[in-house]
């Protein structure tokens, strides 16, 4: 391992110690990686840092990828400060801004069933001070008209083509149209006997169209961030088109914003969410916000009358047994279940989230949007399915 900035404390020209030597340093040596990103200017909040710490655990942190995109998909909210967490990264470990890349040097068999001990009794002060700091942190209004992008482009066509694929559904019931494209011969004879059962007029018929209810259930935990303005848009755009969606919002606390959506003002509509929904840019549970929305929301209705779309990159700091579970239940409740992973878009995306693994069998749609055009795509995807 090439040499590198130690953490404070530690000799100035010393290697630092192995990752893997004990579960104790490898989450030593994250949390002062935390800290040292915030102090270059990333947005690093305490419920981020008790995501990342929890997250190690649901993926193969010895692997060299995996380490560094959950620390950077928690820490970072922007191109630009993905940028800037590789040089705090390389720093850290090397000494420079720039690296091919990193090797930890773990030894699994010394950290398979002992990293959640370790978490659990060498750090539960650590990570006691950290959840009453989180709450202290994130339990405030947030001024959501600044993450609001006023030039991205309009996308109320799309979600109501969106709507149209999702929220609507032919019945077997029948109405008279002139444009249907199936014939109603009864009406047809009965209209042709004045001309001598000359079949002259032709009367036809459609399907009738079935309402269907939107639940969105959307992630605004801090690694959803970057996602923010487009997000918003989503969510205002599908609660103006369909008076009869429900919105969701959750991070490790779960908040229903159906009626804070229905303002006339965009500017009145950011504001009410910002103060309504105090755990914004927090910690994540996927698990915790599926039961919530199992016991809830999901409980009225009718089951083939609702589609659930989920929007989440799939980062837990849960339990993931808890999520199968969840979807399982969830999957039973409604007639589609609908998945959209922001990340999922990306050309180096592999389904990696331990809880998007957990879910990933009950999901019927599973796709990536992230902005405008990527919607469209979505949009042309599920026309084709």
């Amino acid at each position: 391992m090439s040499r590198g900035i130690p953490p404070t404390g530690d000799p100035p020209n010393e290697d630092p110690p192995a990752l893997g030597t004990l579960p104790e340093t490898l989450l030593t040596r994250t949390l002062e990686l935390c800290r040292l990103a915030k102090e270059a200017g990333l947005g690093v909040t305490p419920g981020r840092v008790i995501d990342v710490a929890r997250s190690l655990g649901g993926i193969q942190f010895d692997n060299e990828d995996d380490f560094r995109l959950t620390l950077r998909t928690n820490l970072a909210s922007s191109q630009i400060e993905e940028q800037r967490f590789d040089r705090v990264f390389n720093t850290y470990w090397y000494g420079a801004a720039e690296n091919e890349g990193y090797r930890l040097g773990v030894q699994t068999e010394l950290l398979r069933g002992n990293f959640d001990q370790g978490i659990q009794e060498a750090h539960q002060d650590i990570i006691g001070q950290l959840e009453d700091s989180s709450a202290q942190e994130t339990h405030r209004d947030l001024n959501l008209t600044a993450r609001w992008d006023e030039e991205a482009p309009p996308i109320e066509q799309t979600v109501r083509a969106l709507a149209k694929r999702l929220a609507t559904r032919p019945s077997r019931r029948l109405r008279p149209s002139p444009r249907g494209q199936r014939i109603d011969l009864r009406r047809s004879l009965r209209r042709n006997m004045r001309h001598g059962m000359d079949m002259l007029e032709l009367a036809r018929v459609h399907r009738r169209v079935r309402k269907t209810r939107l639940v969105l259930l959307c992630d605004v935990s801090g690694s959803m961030d970057a996602f923010n303005p487009f997000l918003l848009q989503l969510m205002l755009g599908i609660q103006k088109e369909l008076k009869n969606a429900r919105t969701v919002v959750f991070s490790t606390t779960v908040t229903e914003i159906t009626s804070v959506l229905r303002r006339r003002s965009v500017q009145q509509t950011l504001q009410q969410v910002g103060e309504t929904v105090r755990h914004w840019s927090g910690g994540t549970d996927i698990g915790g916000a599926l039961t919530k929305l199992n016991r809830s929301v999901l409980r009225e209705g009718s089951t083939r009358s609702t589609v659930a779309i989920i929007i989440s990159d799939g980062y837990d700091s849960g339990r993931t047994e808890i999520i199968g579970r969840e979807m399982r239940a969830l999957r039973r409740r409604v007639r589609t279940v609908v998945w959209i992973n922001p990340m999922y878009g990306a050309s180096s995306f592999e389904l990696r989230a331990q809880g998007m693994k957990a879910a990933r069998p009950y999901i019927d749609h599973f796709l990536p949007a992230y902005n405008a055009q990527s919607l469209q795509v979505l949009v042309r995807e599920l026309a084709r399915v």
